[in-house]
């Protein structure tokens, strides 16, 4: 099988480090946002603080499926990677006398 696992294993530092990033972003941007609400920013429901809280409410679905979707890769990678070895060995043990 033609495959490397220290790339391999790479890819999956990178998504496991760009997961990490987002996730503290995430953090920090609901952090700010409790602030900035509680710092009496309040101009009703149809004003300013209101869209403000429905783009900021947007963006943490959207980070939320972003982690959802770097997760479910991170698996699939893993999987991959734990099956392609399994076959090696597999391959490996039939030349086994």
């Amino acid at each position: 099988m033609l495959y490397n696992p220290t790339t391999i294993n790479a890819l999956i530092d990178d998504l496991e480090r760009y997961r990490g990033n987002i996730t503290a972003e995430k953090t920090t941007a609901e952090e700010a946002a409790k602030k900035l609400l509680s710092q009496g920013w309040q101009s009703g429901d149809a004003g300013a603080s209101a869209a403000f809280q429905q783009k900021h409410n947007t963006l943490m679905t959207d980070m939320d499926e972003l982690l959802g979707v770097l997760g479910h890769g991170i698996s699939n990678v893993r999987d991959a990677l734990a099956k392609a070895q399994a076959t090696d060995q597999n391959v490996a043990d039939d030349f086994v006398w």
